[in-house]
């Protein structure tokens, strides 16, 4: 099928990004022929953001410059550094370079900024943020841009890092988790013209059941780009279907992803604006939006569905290394799931046992991790 990516602005940056973008991460776990031909399919298929880091100590980088050889000018290459200070940083771009078989790179980012220390140290005055605009001021960078694995710290980064874009997570389960992400972060850095790429679309595989209805989802955001991590001709043909399909997503898809996605199920909490479950309505959605912080809403202590669907939401439920911050949280609201339960006063429309799941997630949240369900 002869499919071509639409184009989208990146933000002020000036670049037109295809709206997929081909991640690095997993691209370590294929051989060098496979990545080969996945690159050639999407640059055929007129994709142009290419974006990786050092995962597999390199590797990632170096398998993606071999398959660009003679084809780096057909995309956007980007890649991060973890390292906080100039040197480390200074010599990653460097190393990047080396491994990625170009001259420079097109967009570099901050990776994993996780506090306000970090952010700190990034802009101090032997910061990481020096080397990165010595590199562009050489040629070797172009834009700068910001990871991090908590939402707000991109609105208060954006106000102290000249930043021209980010990569943030965009999916229809994680949306439920950090609904601060679409209602406050993305119009904020939009106010700002900065460029928005999404990590996650599939919500690191765990949304493996709808591909097609996740990906066109996440598009249907305030994004510029999802950055989606095939590795394998199958997977781009399915991420390119869904991409390319230019039928708008209507509010009645949005209705039927929000009612029928079997990630979503009778568990997880959709942080409706108008919930009648509750007397203290917003105060229900904060506890379950804490649960979602510590592990997703992943974990509704029923049986798994088989070995493998188990494996996948243990190794994916703590990814974001947020439980100790949701924990925290829920002290300070002084841990009203036991109280919340007294006040509910009508059903889920999305059959939710409200009883329960304030009881298992006062149990994470509380760090007793004791729950009577019965």
């Amino acid at each position: 099928m002869n499919l071509t990516l639409p184009k989208r602005p990146l933000g002020n940056t000036g670049l037109e990004v295809s709206v997929l973008g081909m991640g690095g991460f997993h691209q370590v776990e294929a051989d060098q022929e496979t990545i080969d031909a996945v690159v050639e399919r999407y640059l055929d298929a007129g994709g142009n953001y290419i974006e990786t880091a050092k995962y597999g100590d390199g590797a990632s980088e170096q398998k993606l410059g071999r398959a660009l050889a003679g084809r780096r000018h057909r995309t956007f290459l980007v890649s991060k550094t973890g390292q906080r200070k100039y040197e480390g940083a200074w010599r990653e771009i460097n190393e990047s370079l080396e491994w990625l078989r170009t001259d420079h790179l097109d967009v570099y980012l901050f990776h994993g900024l996780g506090d306000a220390e970090g952010l700190q140290t990034v802009g101090g005055p032997d910061g990481a943020l020096k080397a990165f605009q010595r590199a562009k001021d050489e040629g070797l960078s172009g834009h700068i841009a910001l990871s991090s694995h908590w939402p707000m710290l991109y609105v208060e980064a954006a106000e102290r890092l000249p930043l021209e874009a980010v990569l943030i997570w965009g999916n229809y389960l994680d949306f439920c988790n950090y609904p601060e992400i679409p209602r406050v972060v993305l119009p904020a850095l939009r106010a700002k013209g900065i460029g928005i790429t999404f990590m996650k679309p599939l919500g690191d595989g765990y949304l493996h059941r709808s591909p097609r209805r996740a990906l066109r989802y996440a598009l249907a955001q305030d994004c510029d780009c999802l950055v989606a991590g095939f590795n394998s001709l199958g997977q781009l043909e399915v991420d390119l279907a869904a991409c390319c399909d230019s039928t708008p997503f209507t509010q009645q898809e949005l209705a039927d992803c929000l009612r029928e996605a079997p990630e979503l199920g009778d568990y997880v909490c959709r942080q409706c604006e108008d919930c009648p479950v509750c007397e203290d309505a917003g105060m229900l959605k904060c506890v379950f939006e804490l649960e979602g912080k510590f592990d997703r809403q992943m974990d509704d202590r029923r049986p798994p569905v088989s070995a493998a669907e188990y494996a996948l939401r243990e190794r994916l439920k703590g990814w974001f290394g947020a439980q100790g911050k949701a924990q925290d949280a829920y002290a300070e609201l002084g841990e009203p799931g036991p109280r919340l339960t007294e006040t509910l006063c009508a059903p889920c429309s999305y059959g939710l046992d409200a009883v329960r799941k304030l009881r298992i997630a006062h149990a994470k949240l509380s760090r007793s991790e004791r729950v009577e369900l019965l």
